[in-house]
């Protein structure tokens, strides 16, 4: 069970990091989560209709709340993007406007060029070079002129011009490019990673993108920043701030970070933070305060020395080193949309069965995610 003190610091989770730079983007600076109806689409609940008439008991109920979840659509491929059914952005967008008041959505942008360089989980449709059955070949080393253009005009305009068309009429909320450039911060030893062609493709695509979003939007943008168990580490995290840092990005119009997308840890309970350098907190390291709950570490994660042992904890670090390094001031707590929560860092794809945990934990920020 959360503690008042936690209650607070989640309603609060989307309201803090925001400030970024001088902030005088009210979209940055404005909470998108706090008071919103969420959207359900209808297209899911006919789905649950298949299989609660024959289920029983403790199943059943759990079928019938999960029905009534709502969900964040994963934007993974260009025909996701236009369309008249509630399989599309546009789609959808049409869908939760027609609500009275318009209800909340949330959409995963997730198409760059040579994407999970390494894990290969989910390799995308767009390539730097193709190989002749269309899958994406990260040997060939090029400038990713061919991949940046289709991702530019048949992704990310589209996408922009499907949201400029529902500009004021319903809040959108935008979870950027999943594990993307978290790969470049920590994983150059795979040659598909290092290649100058993914390297071209996650930074200028990034940037390209996010300052379409920013400047001709009003959606919330949350730039992904993986979990505590990728980037907890303090050398992993400034690497992967200071690769933000490097593509000069429109700070002020973005609101904040997205964790616990693709990979994910627990929750639990934010310590006190006690530094020993500059980044990392030491509070739970070296076998001290063990018998706080803060430092309860399912995922065995402070015994290599990443103190982000739980996901609150990582956002701390996550906030204080992104105004050491980035200057995005804010005073107390992280703007987080925290997308997930399981026992311990898992690379899963969240389906129904995580649908459930809803509203248990963190009902304002947390969503089942559907491909």
């Amino acid at each position: 069970m959360l503690s008042a003190s936690q209650w607070r610091f989640l309603i609060s989770a989307a309201a803090a990091l925001a400030s970024l730079c001088t902030a005088k983007n009210p979209i940055a600076t404005s909470n998108p989560f706090v008071g919103q109806k969420f959207y359900v689409n209808p297209a899911n609940e006919k789905e649950y209709d298949l299989s609660i008439p024959s289920a029983e008991g403790l199943v059943k109920t759990n079928l019938e709340l999960m029905q009534k979840q709502p969900s964040a659509y994963w934007i993974d491929v260009k025909s996701k993007i236009k369309g008249n059914t509630t399989g599309t952005v546009e789609g959808i967008l049409a869908s939760a406007s027609s609500k009275s008041p318009p209800e909340l959505v949330v959409l995963i942008w997730y198409d760059l060029p040579n994407r999970d360089c390494d894990a290969h989980a989910s390799n995308g449709e767009i390539c730097c070079t193709a190989n002749p059955d269309g899958s994406c070949n990260y040997d060939v080393v090029s400038d990713c002129a061919d991949g940046l253009k289709e991702y530019q005009t048949e992704y990310v305009n589209p996408f922009i011009e499907v949201l400029k068309k529902y500009t004021g009429k319903l809040p959108v909320v935008i979870v950027f490019e999943p594990d993307s450039l978290p790969n470049l911060a920590t994983n150059l030893e795979n040659p598909h990673c290092a290649n100058n062609a993914t390297q071209s493709a996650y930074k200028k695509g990034t940037k390209y993108a996010l300052e379409k979003l920013a400047s001709e939007t009003d959606a919330t943008v949350y730039i992904d920043a993986g979990h505590g168990g990728w980037l907890g580490w303090a050398d992993n995290l400034v690497d992967y701030l200071n690769i933000l840092k490097s593509l000069d990005l429109p700070v002020n119009q973005i609101r904040g970070f997205s964790t616990d997308v693709s990979g994910y840890q627990p929750l639990g309970i934010m310590c006190p933070w006690e530094p020993d350098t500059t980044y990392r907190n030491a509070y739970c390291l070296n076998g001290k305060h063990q018998d706080d709950p803060c430092c309860y570490d399912p995922c065995g994660l402070e015994k290599d020395w990443d103190p982000a042992n739980n996901e609150l904890n990582y956002a701390q670090e996550l906030h204080v080193a992104a105004r050491g390094i980035l200057a995005w001031m804010r005073t107390s707590s992280q703007t987080l949309a925290v997308m997930g929560y399981l026992t311990c860092v898992q690379i899963v794809r969240i389906g129904a069965t995580f649908v459930g945990l809803v509203q248990v934990f963190f009902p304002h920020l947390m969503f089942r995610t559907l491909k």
